[in-house]
C-alpha cells in the first residue's frame, strides 16, 4: 500500500515484490484458451479435470518426474495453493500436527491452521543453504504428525536440494509413515548444474507422497490458476470430494489453454531460465560487493533472500532499524525501492527480493540497494 501511494505521488518506486514471471505466456498457450471460448468450451467439465489435461499431466509426471500415475489418481484446481489445501482438509484432523520447513512460503502455515491442525516450524538459516537436515525432521515428528510440506526449489531462498539431501530425508520419512506434500511449483526454474528431483519417485515411500505441481510459474500462467496434484487413489478421492463441495472444476477455458501448454513447445521455457539466471548473476554480482551483506547464490525460483542481521539495530535519522520490517521500510522511504520483510516467510533478519523484473528496473535497483546498505553500514 505505502509503495502504491508513492506512486501515485509520483514517486518512481521500483518493485522488486513479484512473486510471477514478468513473461507473457506463450502464444499458442493464449490461442488454444481464444479457440476454446469460440467453440463455446465454457461450461462445467468433471470435477477431476478434462481427460485431454488428465492425460497430459500423466505422461508430463512420466517424463519430467519418474512418476507413475493412472489418471484417477490426478486432481486438477484453482492452482497449486488450492491443490495443497484440498488435501490438508482431506488428510488431517483437529489436532494433527504438520511439519513445514523455513524459509516456507507464507500460506503453508495458515492453511494448515485453517484445516484445525498445528503447523510445526524447523528452520534452516544461510549456513545450511538454507535446507533442513534429516536429524531435525526426526526431531519434529512424533505421534501427533501427519505430513511434511516440502518446497523445492524453494520459495523465498531459491535453495534447491539435491538428490542425496532428498534421499536422506526419504528414509525419516519411510520409518514414521507421515505424509509428504511436496510443492514443486517451480521445478522448471533452475540454474548452474543443479537438477530437480521429485522426492515421490522414490519407490519406497512414493503412496506417501502428494506431488503438486501447476502451469502458473514454467508458462507465465499465473492468472490462469490451474495447478495439479498426483498421489495415492485415496488421497486423491478425499482431496476431490473437498474440491466438489468448495469450487467443483477449475475454468474450462484455462484447462484447454493448460493443455496446450503441457504438450506444446517449450522452448519459452528455456529462454525464460536463460534471462532469470542473466539477471540472477548481475544482482547477486552487485550485491557481493556491499561490505557486511552476505549473498547467497540462488540456484532455483525467481528470488533472493538476504540475511541482514549485520544491519539490524542501525540508527538512520534518529531511527533504529529494530527488524527487516524496518530495514524494507527504509529501503521503500529512502531509496524507493520495495521488498518483502523475511519474517513473513518464517525467517526474521532477512529480505526477499525478486528478479522478476526488466533487466532497467533490477539496475536502478542494484544502484538503490548498494546506496541503501552503504547508509545502514555507516550508521551507528
Amino acid at each position: 500500500m505505502r509503495a502504491r501511494q508513492l506512486r501515485e505521488q509520483g514517486a518512481d518506486v521500483v518493485s522488486l515484490t513479484a512473486g510471477e514471471p514478468d513473461f507473457p505466456t506463450p502464444m499458442h498457450v493464449k490461442m488454444a484458451a481464444i479457440r476454446a471460448i469460440e467453440e463455446n468450451f465454457t461450461h462445467y467439465t468433471s470435477n477431476a479435470g478434462i481427460p485431454e489435461l488428465l492425460k497430459a499431466i500423466q505422461q508430463k509426471f512420466e517424463k519430467d518426474n519418474n512418476l507413475k500415475f493412472d489418471t484417477k489418481q490426478l486432481l486438477v484446481s484453482c492452482g497449486a495453493k488450492h491443490s495443497i489445501y484440498n488435501v490438508l482438509q482431506a488428510i488431517c484432523n483437529k489436532g494433527d500436527e504438520v511439519v513445514i520447513a523455513a524459509p516456507f512460503w507464507v500460506s503453508y502455515p495458515e492453511m494448515v491452521r485453517l484445516v484445525d491442525a498445528k503447523p510445526v516450524i524447523v528452520s534452516a538459516d544461510a549456513e545450511s543453504r538454507y535446507k533442513i537436515t534429516p536429524q531435525q525432521l526426526r526431531k519434529a515428528i512424533n505421534q501427533h504428525t501427519k505430513a511434511f510440506i516440502f518446497n523445492s526449489p524453494n520459495n523465498p531462498t531459491g535453495a534447491v536440494y539435491s538428490q542425496g539431501e532428498i534421499e536422506e530425508l526419504a528414509e525419516v520419512i519411510q520409518e514414521t509413515g507421515i505424509f509428504v506434500i511436496a510443492d514443486e511449483i517451480y521445478e522448471k526454474l533452475v540454474y548452474d548444474k543443479a537438477k530437480h528431483f521429485s522426492i515421490g519417485s522414490i519407490k519406497e515411500i512414493a503412496e506417501q507422497v502428494v506431488t503438486v505441481n501447476g502451469v502458473s510459474k514454467a508458462y507465465a500462467m499465473t492468472g490462469w490458476r490451474i495447478g495439479f496434484l498426483g498421489a495415492s487413489k485415496s488421497i486423491v478421492d478425499g482431496a476431490a470430494k473437498v474440491q466438489s463441495q468448495v469450487t467443483s472444476n477449475a475454468s474450462s477455458i484455462s484447462q484447454r489453454a493448460a493443455t496446450a501448454a503441457l504438450c506444446g513447445p517449450q522452448q519459452e521455457i528455456a529462454d525464460m531460465v536463460t534471462e532469470f539466471q542473466r539477471r540472477r548473476d548481475f544482482i547477486c554480482d552487485r550485491l557481493a560487493k556491499v561490505p557486511g551483506l552476505d549473498v547467497n547464490r540462488p540456484q532455483g525460483a525467481f528470488y533472493m533472500f538476504l540475511p541482514v542481521k549485520n544491519f539490524v539495530n542501525k540508527r538512520i535519522k534518529n531511527t533504529v532499524m529494530k527488524d527487516d520490517m524496518d530495514i524494507c521500510r527504509f529501503f521503500l522511504d529512502e531509496e524507493l525501492l520495495a521488498m518483502v520483510p523475511g519474517g513473513a516467510f518464517g525467517a526474521k533478519d532477512h529480505i526477499r527480493l525478486s528478479y522478476a523484473c526488466s533487466m532497467k528496473d533490477l539496475e536502478k535497483s542494484a544502484k538503490r540497494l548498494q546506496s541503501g546498505f552503504k547508509k545502514l553500514q555507516e550508521g551507528w
